[in-house]
């Protein structure tokens, strides 16, 4: 035992294998981050941290985030992405995600370039000199579009119906016909009746010599119509309310006898009936709009009414007793005939119980005048002193 024992060499720390996750803990401790500091910074779950430091790609739900994962980390220990990654894939044996498909690609891909055919016309500088990795230019009919060409073809089609149905309307309403008629023109029928004279036949015809003055317009008048004489009106020697229509006609032989007007006797004028004048009427008038009550001892009411500015109440030429209320009593007066007398009261007050009587309201009233600058209205009961007088007798 002894013997062995001296026989070890003594190991230091480049004898121990260090892991790629021991290291990146290490770079993380000497930070002094833990894994939620990462996560935070990152934006990567403590989880893929963890599973990235144990070299585990089991626990990634995504394989294809797992490169990206591994660099991202690598680069903020600030370690090297790329040999952290390879490191990764040699400790863990992640290939990629299709790694079982990488040589049957590439085979692929060189099998399909060895088997292409080469296009003489495209590949031949000569016959197409043109720049490489230039746009080919596109050519005219490539830039037309069949629906285009179809809108304008109906755009055009529908311009030339319009068009056409317009000249055909304007050329019927301007189209002008001549109806035949089954009459002879006029001019045509007197110069076909016209009698010609041998006479005037041979004087035309001699007329017609080369040295003669000959006009178109004696053509017109040899074939004008020959003119009507105009009729002569001959004058009565008198006007016809001279004449006596009994003389002729069939009462030429009746004997009218003299007819003396009637004799109108005359009638003695008779002097129209004088009516006795009677008493002047009471008329109740308001200056302006007011309330008034027209009434007896009794109770009973002979007027109610608010009158307007202008209106007047005549009292009944047969009523006696009548008193007055009223509301806004300073513009309400009473008229007796031609005279009006008041105010019946205060303005904006009310009066009661006053006497309608001519003779007390010429007694109780003082006499209003310049009153009233235009003509009243009729009274509102439509009574006047004529009635009122032939009433009471």
């Amino acid at each position: 035992m002894d013997k062995g024992f001296g026989k070890q060499q003594p190991r230091g720390f480049d004898t121990f294998e260090v892991t790629l996750g021991d290291q990146m803990r290490g770079e993380r401790a000497t930070l002094g981050k833990s894994l939620l500091d990462v996560q935070r910074d990152l934006r990567i779950k403590a989880t893929y941290i963890s599973a990235i430091e144990n070299c585990d790609p089991s626990v990634f739900q995504t394989q294809g985030f797992i490169a990206g994962y591994v660099r991202s980390y690598a680069r903020y220990l600030e370690m090297d992405p790329d040999e952290c990654f390879v490191r990764f894939c040699e400790e863990s044996g992640f290939s990629g995600v299709h790694s079982e498909l990488k040589p049957n690609s590439l085979a692929n891909k060189s099998a399909a370039l060895l088997h292409t055919p080469v296009r003489p016309a495209t590949a031949d500088p000569i016959a197409r000199p043109r720049i490489p990795m230039t746009p080919q230019s596109a050519g005219f009919l490539s830039n037309i579009s069949p629906s285009a060409l179809g809108s304008v073809l109906v755009l055009a089609l529908l311009v030339g119906g319009l068009g056409y149905g317009s000249w055909a309307v304007l050329q019927e309403v301007q189209r002008v016909q001549f109806v035949p008629v089954n009459q002879t023109p006029g001019v045509t029928s007197e110069v076909a009746t016209l009698p010609i004279e041998p006479t005037s036949q041979r004087d035309n015809v001699v007329a017609l010599n080369p040295t003669s003055d000959f006009q178109t317009s004696n053509l017109d008048q040899l074939y004008r119509p020959t003119e009507l004489e105009v009729p002569q009106m001959v004058a009565r020697d008198a006007p016809i309310s001279s004449f006596n229509a009994g003389s002729l006609g069939a009462y030429a032989d009746l004997q009218i006898h003299n007819v003396h007007p009637p004799v109108v006797e005359q009638v003695e004028e008779v002097a129209p009936r004088v009516v006795a004048e009677g008493p002047p009427p009471v008329d109740v008038v308001a200056l302006k709009p007011a309330w008034i009550r027209v009434y007896f001892d009794d109770g009973s009411v002979l007027f109610e009414k608010i009158l307007d500015a202008g209106e007047r109440y005549r009292i009944p030429s047969d009523v006696d007793g009548a008193k007055l209320r009223a509301g806004n009593a300073g513009a309400v007066f009473v008229m007796v005939g031609d005279n009006t007398y008041g105010p019946v009261g205060n303005r904006g007050g009310v009066v009661r119980d006053v006497a309608l009587g001519k003779d007390n309201v010429s007694e109780t009233m003082a006499l209003a005048t310049d009153l009233f600058t235009t003509p009243l209205a009729p009274p509102l009961n439509g009574m006047n002193p004529v009635a009122d007088a032939s009433g009471s007798n």
